[in-house]
């Protein structure tokens, strides 16, 4: 067995990594992308296992053909790295680097989790393949903490937006704790067909009044648009984009609606907030895991 690294540049996102470790799939045993020492900043540490050693020109002719199609910028010098490794079951050595967890009431656990989901709590299933946020990541993880306490201050959203929906989690998420509409939106076609997957595979249904999942150009998405006001938008993304479209969130936030940011280090809170503040949200809660904060906003009635 042959273990071939590769390191990328931190501005490569999650999704791109994902998509360029996969492109080598059929060829494989296991691969994995993570950033060094779980840090957003980070360059990606892409890596492959391999039943024999293979030709580094094969890895970079699919990663170059992989980034030319998704438009991924990883021009480069391909310096791989190739070791032996010992002959075990890697597969599930893999799925024991994603052991099941709780975030409150929720209990996170991969397709090979075999026993029952504790009672008096939520699952939420999320195939460690392919996931591109599993909720251990402190944004992620915020996120769920956000809806636990909105939850727990009676809130019950009729029309929830997950922008940026990625694996999916967060609208599962949304509409286990109330059973309500969410519109879940990605503009990665291959993180909506992941957050498609892991709806089915939560039994949750496809339907205006459960969850869909659509690709599209963030809020200038058609059903965006057309099934707006959200009285709750999730947006678990970068600190650049959601000052972007703070504009355009508000726009489509309800008075009154509740909003959730998040992938927004400690440091850069205080600039993504005054952003929101300046569009006229009130700023009801900061939830900060390691180094990663989650914002609690509320767009006041006119």
């Amino acid at each position: 067995m042959f273990k071939t690294s590769l390191h990328l540049p931190a501005h490569i996102t999650t999704i791109e990594a994902a998509i360029l470790g996969d492109s080598v799939s059929d060829l494989c045993s296991a691969h994995s992308a993570l950033r060094a020492e779980n840090t957003q900043s980070a360059p990606w540490v892409l890596e492959w296992l391999f039943p024999k050693q293979i030709d580094p020109q094969v890895l970079k002719a699919r990663l170059l053909i992989a980034s030319d199609v998704h438009n991924i910028d990883i021009s480069q010098n391909f310096d791989f790295m190739q070791e032996d490794v010992p002959d075990i079951n890697w597969l599930e050595y893999s799925y024991m680097q994603f052991p099941s967890f709780s975030i409150g009431p929720f209990f996170i656990y991969g397709s090979h989790y075999e026993d029952n989901v504790p009672k008096e709590q939520i699952g939420l299933q999320i195939d460690a393949a392919t996931a591109f946020g599993s909720g251990e990541h402190g944004t992620t993880s915020g996120c769920l903490q956000a809806m636990i306490d909105l939850k727990g201050q009676g809130a019950c959203p009729w029309n929830v937006l997950d922008m940026g929906t990625g694996s999916g989690i967060l609208a599962i998420a949304a509409w286990k704790l109330w059973k309500t509409p969410v519109l879940a939106v990605d503009n990665d076609p291959e993180a909506v067909r992941v957050a498609a997957h892991h709806r089915e595979i939560n039994n949750v249904p496809e339907s205006a009044t459960d969850i869909q999942c659509v690709c599209g150009d963030g809020f200038a998405t058609e059903l965006v648009q057309q099934r707006k006001p959200f009285d709750l938008i999730i947006a678990n993304i970068l600190p650049g984009p959601l000052k972007e479209m703070a504009e355009a969130l508000v726009t489509c936030a309800d008075e009154n609606g509740a909003i959730v940011l998040s992938g927004i280090l400690n440091e850069q809170a205080e600039g993504v907030l005054g952003v929101y503040q300046a569009l006229g949200l009130e700023h009801r809660k900061t939830i900060e895991i390691g180094e990663w904060s989650t914002l609690m906003l509320r767009k006041p009635a006119a």
